[in-house]
């Protein structure tokens, strides 16, 4: 499902449409639901993250971008420095990682369902940092609609989103919006 879901995003010719719905409705929806965002740096075919970075930067809200360390994630805060890329390829913020709890979390995946869990990459970094510091966070993920699938497998260390954020509808835990 992985490399299928790849394979779909990367040949969508109308990303660039997609993901400005995408950011109208985060915006709409979460754009004011906390001060301390934590906040993937989208790269390649993945749903766009930059302008959600800007805006949330423009109306003042403290953001904070991964950065790997081994197997773990640490949040550095994003003011605009440059970006080097990390072990993955993924661009990563300079500075000093900060001990801090993000009130929402914007999460990266391959595919989707309505119960609102997820299928990352299948390192595990988001699941494990969840599941230590991400607990009270409002965990939304942001995908293109044709990443929602029927059902996505669950183990017991996968923790679920809050809400899903595609470019035709938000599902939050339990309901859809269209």
């Amino acid at each position: 499902m992985r490399r299928a879901m790849k394979a779909r995003r990367a040949a969508a010719e109308d990303r660039p449409l997609r993901d400005e719905k995408i950011f109208q409705n985060f915006i709409s929806r979460f754009g004011n639901a906390g001060d301390r965002y934590f906040v993937y740096m989208s790269f390649g075919s993945e749903a766009d993250t930059h302008r959600i970075i800007a805006e949330l930067m423009r109306r003042d809200k403290r953001v904070y971008l991964p950065r790997t360390k081994g197997k773990e994630m640490e949040l550095v805060r994003y003011t605009g420095q440059p970006l080097v890329r990390g072990a993955f390829g993924i661009a990563e913020p300079g500075g000093e990682a900060e001990e801090v709890f993000p009130e929402v979390c914007v999460l990266p995946l391959l595919a989707a369902d309505g119960e609102c869990r997820r299928l990352g990459y299948g390192g595990g970094f988001y699941d494990r940092y969840l599941a230590e510091r991400g607990k009270t966070a409002l965990k939304v993920g942001i995908c293109y609609d044709f990443q929602i699938v029927g059902k996505i497998p669950a183990e017991r260390h996968d923790v679920p989103l809050d809400a899903i954020v595609t470019d035709a509808r938000i599902f939050c835990r339990g309901t859809t919006e269209e």
